[in-house]
């Protein structure tokens, strides 16, 4: 199936996914920083400070609503089953819990991100399989 809500939810839970990941890998991140700042250059300190700031996760809860959320309204007719939507939706929520009622960087954040953003993504493979039954023809 070659739709493009498909593709956007494709694109959507990919996001979602990479957002886990890097939610998942800031604590590593954030330990290894003096090291790596002391063994190698100030430069690290930077490139590292930008991607673990807030504009950065702001940047990854905007794709993943634009694309994720295009992607499932736009394949909702194909396969119109709510559940994937509802899943985002808790998803979307315990993101914005994370983000807007706890600190930055907290342990309490980053498992809400971790959590709401694995949510999304399990919720864009689900779409993208429902719509890969047989009778499905595409948006």
């Amino acid at each position: 199936m070659n739709s493009l809500g498909t593709r956007l939810s494709q694109v959507g839970s990919y996001a979602s996914l990479a957002c886990a990941i890097h939610c998942a890998l800031t604590p590593i991140v954030i330990l290894a920083l003096p090291f790596l700042t002391t063994q190698f250059s100030t430069e690290w300190f930077f490139i590292l400070s930008s991607i673990l700031g807030e504009a950065t996760e702001w940047f990854f809860l905007g794709i993943i609503l634009l694309f994720g959320g295009f992607g499932l309204l736009a394949t909702y007719s194909v396969h119109e089953d709510k559940r994937p939507g509802y899943l985002s939706a808790l998803g979307l929520l315990l993101l914005l819990v994370g983000k807007l009622k706890m600190d930055h960087l907290s342990t309490g954040e980053i498992t809400m991100d971790v959590l709401g953003a694995s949510l999304i993504a399990g919720a864009g493979f689900w779409n993208h399989r429902l719509c890969q039954c047989s009778s499905c023809k595409g948006v």
